[in-house]
């Protein structure tokens, strides 16, 4: 008689089940898994041979576990299944484009994810095995140096097996198969000398391909149904819910299928003896002698299987996420028994040490410990036990684990089979999306979303306690000079330092979120109305006229404050929060380095604003802009020299816009670029036109912004319109700021060396208000300087601005440049100027900036100039 299974048959089902359950998220049981999916939905499913978990049988109908199970969900969820056969590779393209709905028996891989939906709650585990014919002589992993080795195409093995061999040190060549079939049979046919499968296929299929398995095991895998990318028909919100309650109930269907996969069919252990009465005696002592050989050979080979069946679980412990552990349960008393060699690995207990002083019990979270040793009282009772815990490992590092245990029981003490399952990953990405979700990563701070919970929260405290309560919108002025002049890098330790100021400021009396950029808002709670809440503003601005120190230099920076009031300028968050702004962009507007508290009139000019952020977006393509060109005069001959082109905006009902308005704004939205070429492409049309009308300009000055200046297009786009134009490039004069210079220095460098190499001619734009250095000056071709006209505007007023003039002046002779001066006003700038040495001037005391019709008829050829004008 064949050797009774049962009971062994039973302990190898709950360990393989062990490993089987994974880790995950619990799904809320609550909610039925009938309104988890739409009802009557056609369901499309794939099909591919890898039995026992899916396969057709011979009448084309689909079987095996998955099937079985998809059936039941779609029994109860009232779908209608459509089955579709494929091949491995076909099922998950079919899948990727939308032909399939549903892909079963998926192992999960970050690739995978990234191309299907997965559920969380896997269906079963399976491992990686090698096999190869029974005559072979191959027995372990280096044995397979140089062999070819055939695998399913596509199949999640293929890079943990190059991985594997790559470790090793081993060659071999890979053969790809469309199914496993077919891997099998070239084995068979001497075709490959190895095959990899997965465990659930090699043990149903290896006999009849003449194959046996490898004590070579790897790389043990979770599997699930894959739906095409979105779950667009929400399919598996459905299957995590009936998953998740069948795995607790031993009689569902979920088990019965699992046992039908896992358990193959019985092989006669004995072959009958046919016609034994026919051969007498002798034939009787030859049958005993065959039965006692093949009974030794039986024996032999189950010896053989047991110890390729524990090289095999040793293999898969060595890679597996799960421990396993059995524990005696005496009279309430819990004792170590058993641990798996591979806790050594996963939480640095060596097994001998963990059993040997008990460290079941004592690892337990000390805040958890109680909480677990009660419900383990519960287990004679319920047999069966999953629960989420914390334990230390052996460095004392709080680890959360799943544990699944099963009682057994004994004549003696009751034994508790169970494992753990490290949960500390998803836990820690947990808490990480929840920190990206309400702070900011930057600074740590509340982020925006957080501080709408935080003011919601507030104003139902105001209202019911009848207080008020401020909101105070922050903001750095010219912040965007510090990042330009000093890099990205600096300006974020800027706003940490902010940050940090601030928060130390309002510790304990004040919430303080940053909601991007350079913007922060302060809620303060009963802060006394107006009066508290400009207070607060004072003193921020008195603590922020101490200059903050970063990266070994001292910047002084100045804050703009919009505030807003609950409940006299709004009563939810939404609309105070617009209000806040909408006041801070007021005390921008003022000038900074102020506080504005809103008033109704200030939402008039936000939405002026979006207005003209609209209407400004498709300026260029309605031909709106226009060029003014104001002359620049040499101060020695009052000679024209050059002209610099201005860009105006002609809207069609605010008139003519001035660049202060629109420029900044043209910056935020990002479409100061295209602006820029249509300057750069009227201004150099302009100059030929003027050529043919008889008027001699000798030059044009344009300005590039930042954006231009960052993008690589900018050399072909200025030599293209030059080429279309055909003016001169020595005609052309771009001028870019300092500040500019100074925020991609490499960028900016390699960039005025391409014009150079044309011809252009380089202007320093606003030269004084940087942070450049003469080291740096003296390596870039550059043909002027050109001093900011907050210098020239205070000169006769202002000594410092004098001395700063006189510097600039100084250091383009020393290296060998010519100055222009902008903004000359008067008489005395003029003759300071002058005596000063410097080459060029513009301003009003020579000409106001003008279109192109009235320059030619202002600025006769020939024409000398004198100050007041032409």
């Amino acid at each position: 008689m064949p050797p009774d299974r049962s009971a062994s048959g039973r302990y190898l089902l709950f360990a393989l089940l062990s490993l089987a359950l994974p880790a995950g998220l619990y799904l809320l049981q609550s909610y039925p898994p009938a309104l988890l999916a739409d009802p009557g939905r056609q369901v499309r499913v794939g099909v591919y041979d890898n039995a026992p978990k899916i396969h057709q049988r011979d009448d084309g109908s689909a079987a095996g576990l998955f099937v079985e199970l998809i059936r039941e969900i779609a029994r109860r969820e009232q779908w209608q299944l459509e089955f579709v056969a494929c091949e491995w590779q076909d099922c998950l393209r079919r899948l990727e484009r939308g032909d399939l709905d549903l892909m079963p028996d998926v192992a999960f891989t970050e690739t995978r994810d990234r191309r299907f939906a997965f559920h969380r709650v896997p269906v079963t585990h399976s491992w990686s095995v090698v096999l190869t014919r029974d005559d072979a002589a191959l027995q372990d992993l280096p044995d397979l140096d140089g062999k070819r080795i055939a695998l399913l195409a596509g199949a999640v093995q293929t890079g943990p097996l190059e991985t594997m061999m790559q470790a090793a040190g081993l060659n071999y060549s890979r053969l790809a198969f469309p199914s496993y079939a077919q891997a099998f049979a070239a084995v068979r046919d001497g075709a490959a000398d190895a095959v990899v499968s997965n465990s659930y296929y090699a043990n149903a299929f290896a006999p009849r391909y003449d194959l046996r398995q490898t004590p070579v095991v790897f790389n043990p895998a979770a599997l699930f149904y894959a739906a095409s990318p979105g779950d667009p028909l929400q399919l598996l919100p459905a299957i995590d819910a009936h998953l998740e309650a069948w795995r607790y109930d031993e009689g569902s269907v979920y088990y019965r299928a699992l046992q039908s996969a896992m358990v193959p069919a019985q092989e006669p252990v004995v072959p009958p003896l046919l016609r034994l009465l026919l051969l007498g005696g002798l034939g009787l002592l030859l049958a005993f002698l065959a039965l006692s050989a093949l009974l030794r050979w039986q024996v032999k080979r189950r010896t053989a299987e047991l110890r390729r069946t524990n090289q095999r679980l040793d293999h898969m412990l060595d890679s597996s996420p799960v421990v396993l552990y059995q524990l005696t349960l005496d009279q309430g008393r819990v004792n170590t028994g058993w641990v798996s060699h591979n806790i050594q690995r996963l939480f640095g207990f060596g097994p001998d040490e963990f059993v040997g002083r008990d460290l079941w019990r004592h690892q337990l979270h000390p805040e958890d410990r109680e909480a677990v040793l009660a419900r383990l009282r519960d287990l004679p009772e319920k047999q069966h036990l999953v629960q989420e815990y914390r334990i230390l490992d052996a460095r004392g590092r709080v680890r959360f684990v799943r544990d699944e245990m099963q009682l057994q029981t004994t004549a003696g003490p009751s034994e508790i089979v169970g494992s753990w399952n490290d949960l500390t990953e998803s836990h820690e990405q947990a808490e990480r999306l929840t920190f990206l979700t309400h702070y900011d990563p930057l600074t740590g701070l509340p982020n925006r979303s957080l501080l709408r919970e935080r003011l919601t929260h507030a104003i139902h405290r105001a209202r019911r306690e009848d207080c008020s309560l401020a909101l105070l919108h922050l903001d750095i002025d010219r912040f965007k000079l510090v990042n330009e002049s000093f890099g990205q890098r600096l300006g974020d330790s800027v706003l940490n330092s902010v940050a940090t100021r601030l928060a130390a400021m309002h510790d304990g009396t004040g919430s303080l979120a940053r909601t991007g950029g350079n913007g922060f808002v302060l809620l303060l709670e009963d802060i006394g109305g107006r009066q508290g809440a400009a207070a607060q503003a004072r003193q921020i601005l008195k603590r922020f006229a101490e200059p903050i120190e970063v990266g070994g230099q001292e910047l002084a920076l100045t804050l703009s404050t919009g505030i807003a009031l609950f409940p006299d300028d709004g009563t939810d968050a939404d609309s105070l929060l617009q209000h806040a702004e909408a006041a801070l962009f007021e005390a921008k507007q003022s000038g900074r380095n102020s506080y504005r508290f809103y008033t109704s009139a200030m939402s008039v000019g936000v939405a002026e604003r979006v207005g003209l952020e609209s209407a400004l977006r498709g300026a260029v393509a309605r031909g709106e802009l226009l060029l003014h060109y104001q002359p620049q005069i040499d101060l020695q001959t009052r000679a024209l020299v050059g002209v610099e082109a201005l860009v105006r905006w002609r809207h069609p009902k605010l008139g003519l816009v001035p660049p202060g308005r629109f420029i900044p704004v043209a910056e935020e939205m990002g479409i100061i670029g295209e602006i820029g070429v249509w300057v750069l492409e009227e201004a150099c049309r302009q100059l030929t036109v003027w050529d043919r009308q008889g008027l001699s300009v000798p030059r044009v000055a344009v300005n590039l912004s930042v954006q231009q200046i960052d993008s690589e297009s900018l050399l072909p786009l200025v030599r293209r319109i030059l080429d279309q134009s055909g003016l001169a490039p020595g005609r052309l004069e771009l001028e870019i700021t300092e500040s500019i210079l100074m925020h991609e220095p490499e960028q900016a460098a390699a960039a005025l060396h391409g014009f150079r190499e044309l011809g252009i001619q380089i202007a320093i734009d606003d030269f004084g208000t940087g942070y450049s250095s003469l080291h740096y000056l003296k390596h870039l071709p550059i043909d002027r300087l050109k001093i900011d006209q907050s210098f020239v505007r205070d000169i006769g007023t202002d000594t410092s601005s004098e001395a700063i003039s006189r510097a600039v002046i100084g250091l383009a002779r020393s290296l060998e440049l010519e100055t222009v001066a902008e903004g000359i006003e008067d008489e005395t700038q003029l003759v300071f100027l002058c005596r000063e040495g410097c080459s060029i001037g513009q301003g009003y005391l020579f000409s106001r900036p003008l279109p192109a019709d009235a320059l030619i008829r202002d600025w006769r050829p020939s024409a000398q100039v004198t100050p007041g004008g032409s």
